[in-house]
């Protein structure tokens, strides 16, 4: 996921709790709640500064909640090299394993709406946001995270090709909050590092067994055979370590994630949803951003593929949203410009959109509720 950092200095969103008929009434509803966020938002950071450190938000960002759980174990390691793996043809195979992670990623959509919808979904049924469990599974055709992208990679891995991969959670050395999803597989020289990052050139990481190697600045290190944590990473100043065999680190990584997106970067808090160009010069660039501003109740338009003016940057409130323009606007936004666009159907996203904007009053309720600590008894 994305990096942020503490602490922040406001918790309070521009909440948008519209009627049952939130197409009658929303217009109004909106104004209010925009009249409200300046003092709202400086009296939540009034109430920040007097509130105990150890909040469920603070707890799951060190990593402290979740716990994690073993997993079932460590799978079959693949009998072949590294090499092999990545670029034979075995039978009944139509591909080699480079051309499906390359297509596995390339055909889904980076979307960081899942995560918060799924988890409002439960909090619907009378779940705390510590109680909740998000199966990040089959998202591509609806857009994904990270999180989701792994999962698709290791099902394809199993299904067009009969490899077992591991599901593998990145944290900092010596931390024990994980933050991104990964898969790794073991090979009868090496592990090999599969990363669902936008650039396909940042993906792949054959790295041998007690050795180290250098990729575009990164430097990988490989434990021995059978190891649950078997690659660390230096990037720059940091250490990163991989763990494997964790049976909850969907859920651990998906907390890390909804605690820190809303918030990030700290001025002009945003996160996206994200197409991306994979091939010339600006590959793993962003074609076309939608950024999504809780804090603001407003959704940014990027159109990279358009030189210039309102078809290359605007800006929708959360109150347009359910506005009965919204879809249109949308729509156009996919086709206006060149490919490539999201690989979401419109009237999906549309929809996610929708649960989004309506259910943001719910989302800003559980963050007053992590902040009091409220929670921290029943997690």
């Amino acid at each position: 996921m994305t990096t942020f950092a503490d602490p922040v200095k406001s918790t309070a969103f521009a909440v948008y709790t519209p009627p049952q008929s939130f197409h009658v009434q929303a217009r109004a509803h909106m104004e209010k709640m925009q009249n409200l966020f300046m003092e709202r938002s400086f009296k939540t950071q009034m109430a920040d500064c007097r509130l105990s450190a150890v909040t469920v938000r603070a707890l799951i960002l060190a990593g402290a909640i979740p716990s994690p759980q073993n997993g079932p174990g460590l799978p079959e390691r693949f009998p072949g090299t590294m090499a092999d793996l990545l670029d034979g043809v075995r039978e009944g195979e139509s591909c080699t394993v480079r051309e499906t992670i390359k297509r596995t990623i390339n055909d889904i959509s980076y979307n960081s709406l899942q995560p918060f919808n799924k988890t409002v979904e439960q909090i619907l049924y009378g779940r705390s946001l510590l109680e909740t469990r998000i199966d990040s599974r089959d998202e591509e055709e609806t857009g994904s995270t990270c999180i989701g992208m792994s999962h698709a990679l290791l099902k394809q891995l199993s299904n067009q090709h009969g490899i077992e991969g591991m599901y593998a959670a990145q944290r900092k050395k010596g931390k024990a909050a994980f933050e991104h999803a990964t898969v790794i597989v073991e090979c009868t020289d090496g592990y090999l590092l599969l990363d669902p990052r936008s650039h396909p050139d940042y993906r792949i990481f054959p790295i041998p067994f007690d050795g180290s190697v250098t990729i575009h600045g990164k430097t990988f290190t490989a434990a021995d055979r059978g190891s649950q944590i078997p690659i660390s990473q230096i990037d720059r100043d940091e250490e990163w370590e991989y763990c494997t065999n964790i049976a909850n680190a969907d859920d651990i990584i998906t907390k890390h994630f909804i605690m820190e997106a809303p918030f990030n970067p700290p001025e002009n808090p945003a996160f996206p949803i994200s197409a991306y160009y994979l091939e010339g010069e600006k590959t793993g660039r962003g074609s076309r951003t939608i950024w999504v501003s809780p804090l603001q109740a407003k959704l940014t338009f990027k159109n990279d593929t358009v030189e210039g003016g309102p078809e290359r940057t605007s800006i929708v409130s959360f109150k347009e949203v359910l506005d009965d323009g919204f879809r249109d606007q949308l729509e156009r936004y996919y086709v206006v410009g060149t490919p490539p666009t999201f690989n979401i159907d419109v009237e999906s996203l549309y929809e996610q959109f929708l649960q989004f904007v309506t259910n943001a009053g719910i989302i800003d309720e559980m963050f007053r509720e992590i902040y009091s600590g409220s929670q921290i008894s029943s997690g």
